[in-house]
């Protein structure tokens, strides 16, 4: 706190002591409205392109946030497959799937222990040497099997 006098008064003033509760719900109110409405627009603009999908990734044998499953979504580029997660502000957070370097080789459904919603089909493959999971509608799932199976001659994938 600072202590200052008061031009009118001379006496002591403690400057920050007077904060009003309105005024604070106010700005914590406007700042959360602001995150929501940026991950709703950014959410949008990444969901309104062609070739957008739900998908779930998860690169086994990590540690931190990825050795988990974590909810996102896919879209289809000339080159490459980019993940974007659900919830964050930063769309620098993604990540790039190089369809010359992905080969998938093993499909399942996804079961009760997956700890992800059934119903899902989860791909397993590998991106230069390390090993990728992808959990994606059963539709997506046949999209990006014949994606990267479509790619340039000469890249040798690997397709299950």
């Amino acid at each position: 706190m600072f202590v200052g006098t008061r031009s009118t008064g001379g006496g002591p003033y403690v400057w920050g002591t007077s904060v009003r509760p309105d005024l604070l719900a106010a700005v914590v109110l406007a700042v959360v409205v602001t995150l929501v409405v940026t991950v709703v627009l950014q959410w949008r603009r990444f969901s309104s392109g062609l070739g957008a999908f739900r998908c779930y990734v998860r690169l086994p044998g990590t540690s931190g946030a990825f050795s988990r499953w974590r909810h996102g979504g896919a879209r289809f580029d000339t080159d490459a497959l980019r993940w974007f997660p659900s919830y964050t502000l930063l769309a620098s957070r993604s990540l790039v799937l190089d369809r010359g370097q992905l080969e998938l080789s093993d499909r399942r459904s996804a079961g009760p222990d997956d700890g992800v919603p059934q119903g899902l089909t989860v791909l397993r493959g590998s991106l230069r040497g390390r090993t990728v999971e992808l959990a994606v509608p059963v539709t997506s799932a046949a999209a990006l099997v014949l994606w990267v199976e479509s790619g340039p001659p000469g890249r040798g994938v690997n397709v299950a």
